[in-house]
């Protein structure tokens, strides 16, 4: 297709193209076509001819740079553009691409210049290509764990970016705040606090928040800095240099600002609290004590053989796999997991206690060969590094014997655990056939005897070597004890407990914080994680409700999630906006996994309640029975499962027939008998309703539970 005389030049000029470049017109059609027929290298020959006939033209330049980065020859393209700079220093495409070029052939650090320079010379005309930059800088800090850089930068992207490219990088940033692996308190906004100090300052100040607004993060952090120390009783200064630094990757300075901003908000708890916490946090991905995690991998000659070796170790406990993964990946060949104690000292799951559960110390992971990848077998272990690491090394290699080539010493990877929370971190290996309601007693014993004995007597680095409980004696430590338990919470969330924050508090003897001050126009886009868990829920109005419980079901902090949806179930006007069914499974789900069964169940019987409400209800109501016969399977000697597996039987299967093989797999790994087993099932009417809500066809006319005929299991 020609190109249109009268549109603007390629070169960048500003001219018309038949007022300018008009000449290379007919070539550079060529170089597009070879381009488009997949042809690069005959497009860098042609391109290279017409530099030297028109040296240092932007269209030609521009151009061949942008082939060599496409064919991967980033580095040239570097070179190239950064010679064509000296000459063209103001030209908005050329800079870009060299930000691009640089990025991939030297590093986000080594290009960051470049690429801050685009952010503030090429964003108006190529929003696309600096959002681009934007994301991909993104998805390198978040590779080594700069989660506040990450997060900053994908919704920097996100601003950047076009109509047309913003839904993909909105998901990004959804999937991101909704990682429960990622501190829940770098899963959120932290806005820049306004500064109001003297014309002069407020002047530099709006400079940098210019500076901050289109990305140049390290640009800002240095003029906060400057006027911070010319202003060194200012907290705001200070706040604003700390946050600067943590968008920019630099976590060790970023700590450092927050925690003399945290000591300056002497008039403010509140904030002084939300900077300390995040400086807690940051010192974790800083500080010298922390525990790398290793791996030691080894070559196979037969997968076969290393498996049946590996049964074998005494301390080698081999999991069941599913043939594929939760997202429909394969598996590997096999994981192992590395006890404390041998296996044959595992009790059964009636003998479990706190105390006899066996601890795992590391993983043994067994690859077959992969016929896409062509990569070859390959046995992994994994672990901490220190002596149960050496420990399970030694134990792998004597098992695999010959069937194992192992490399000479293990390397570190790009993971690690802050020592401090070593003691509040454990893995248990579990007998097969072990209940889910008997796992998760015996993880809330273990984490009520964490929180009541362990954590309160730890020394804390962010506490001057002292102990939370010796700290909460000190008046003037009030905001990094505070800070310390918000981390708690933090660690515990990802953990997959819920930690009652105030309970925590009222043992220390520690204050906590006021509610956050809210009015009805208050917008609650801006509020930092902290100042959301502050919020006075009954004092929202609908729309501020409805906007807090969007924003608790992204983030997923349980415990405030919790609230915030049963204060919601109270307000009609709230309930006709709301996914009814969503807010009782998630309330029924979170009172299951931490352990409030009796209150799962209400959840469940008030979503069944609203099911049967609906017209067409038989599927409805027919779902939220199957999670309650999940729900109690989990715990099989739960006296309600009789009746809930009878109606199962009796009346569901012979609508839903094609649901039996999906049930008896359930109660398989539940370790429940089938009801369809030989002998298994004594008819009769069944029972009506049960106190959990327990349903049959005949429940209006039904004798009282427990006074009808009942299913009998094999065992009971």
């Amino acid at each position: 297709m020609a190109l249109d005389v009268y549109t603007p030049c390629p070169c960048g000029s500003g001219k018309k193209l038949k007022f300018c470049c008009v000449d290379l017109a007919e070539d550079m059609e060529r170089v597009s076509r070879q381009i488009e027929s997949n042809q690069p290298r005959q497009a860098l020959q042609l391109l290279e001819a017409l530099d030297r006939r028109h040296p240092q033209n932007p269209w030609v330049v521009t151009t061949r740079a942008l082939v060599q980065i496409e064919v991967g020859d980033a580095a040239a393209g570097r070179d190239l553009l950064r010679s064509f700079l000296e000459q063209h220093a103001d030209h908005d495409f050329a800079i870009v691409l060299y930000a691009t070029a640089a990025f991939q052939a030297d590093g986000l650090d080594a290009a960051k210049k470049a690429i801050h320079r685009s952010f503030q010379r090429s964003l108006k005309r190529f929003p696309s290509m600096v959002a681009g930059l934007a994301g991909a800088m993104a998805a390198v800090f978040q590779s080594r764990g700069r989660m506040l850089a990450a997060r900053e930068h994908l919704a920097l992207a996100m601003r950047f970016s076009p109509d047309r490219e913003r839904q993909e990088i909105f998901v990004r940033l959804l999937e991101f705040d909704n990682d429960v692996q990622v501190p829940y308190l770098l899963r959120s906004v932290h806005a820049l606090p306004s500064i109001t100090i003297s014309d002069e300052v407020n002047q530099e100040a709006k400079k940098a928040h210019r500076y901050a607004s289109v990305g140049c993060w390290s640009v800002a952090g240095d003029l906060f800095e400057k006027l911070a120390t010319t202003n060194a009783d200012q907290p705001t200064l200070w706040h604003s240099v700390g946050l600067c630094r943590a968008w920019d990757g630099e976590e060790s300075a970023a700590a450092t600002a927050l925690h003399r901003a945290a000591s300056l908000y002497t008039d403010d708890a509140a904030t002084a609290v939300d900077c300390e916490t995040i400086a807690q946090l940051l010192d974790w991905n800083t500080a010298p004590e922390r525990r790398p995690r290793m791996i030691l991998s080894g070559s196979i000659p037969s997968v076969g053989r290393l498996l049946t070796a590996l049964d074998t170790g005494d301390r080698l406990f081999r999991l069941e796999l599913p043939p594929v993964g939760p997202e429909g990946e394969p598996m590997p060949a096999a994981i192992y997991q590395v006890l404390d104690r041998p296996k044959s000292e595992m009790p059964a799951p009636t003998a479990l206690t706190v105390e006899t559960v066996p601890t795992v110390i590391s993983q043994i992971t067994v690859f077959d060969a992969d016929p896409e990848t062509k990569e070859s077998p390959e046995v992994d272990v994994t672990g901490l590094k220190g002596s149960d690491f050496d420990t399970a090394m030694e134990l792998a290699r004597a098992a695999a014997g010959e069937f194992a080539v192992w490399k000479d010493a293990p390397e570190e990877q790009a993971e690690w655990v802050p020592e401090e929370t070593l003691p509040l971190t454990w893995q248990w290996a579990f007998p097969p056939k072990t209940p889910v309601a008997l796992r998760r007693r015996l993880e809330l014993e273990r984490w009520r005897t964490i929180l009541d004995s362990v954590w309160p007597t730890l020394p804390q680095r962010a506490l001057q070597g002292r102990t939370p409980k010796e700290a909460a004696g000190d008046p003037a430590s009030r905001v990094a004890v505070l800070a310390s338990v918000y981390v708690l919470d933090a660690h515990c969330l990802r953990a997959g407990h819920e930690l009652d924050l105030e309970a925590v508090l009222a043992r220390l003897g520690v204050e906590p914080l006021p509610p956050y001050e809210i009015e009805a126009d208050t917008s609650l886009n801006s509020l930092s994680p902290l100042q959301w868990l502050r919020l006075p829920l009954d004092k929202l109005t609908d729309a501020q409700m409805l906007s807090t419980v969007n924003r608790a079901l992204l983030v997923h902090h349980d415990r405030f999630l919790a609230k915030a949806l049963q204060v919601a179930l109270t307000r009609e006007g709230c309930r006709g906006e709301l996914d009814m069914v969503r807010i009782y499974q998630t309330l029924a789900d979170l009172s299951r996994q931490h352990g409030r069964r009796e209150e799962s169940y209400h959840w469940l019987d008030e979503g069944r309640k609203h099911a049967a409400s609906q017209p067409n209800n038989f599927e409805k109501v027919w779902s939220w029975d199957l999670r309650e016969l999940l729900t109690r399977l989990e715990d099989p000697t739960d006296p309600a499962l009789p009746g809930l597996i009878h109606k199962f039987v009796n009346f569901y299967s012979p609508k839903l027939p094609q649901m039996r093989p999906y049930l008896e797999q359930m109660f398989a790994v539940a370790g429940v008998p089938s009801p369809w087993s030989a002998g298994g099932i004594i008819a009769g009417d069944g029972g009506g309703m049960t106190a959990g809500g327990l349903w049959t066809p005949d429940a209006e006319s039904a004798a009282p539970a427990g006074t009808g005929s009942k299913l009998w299991l094999p065992g009971q």
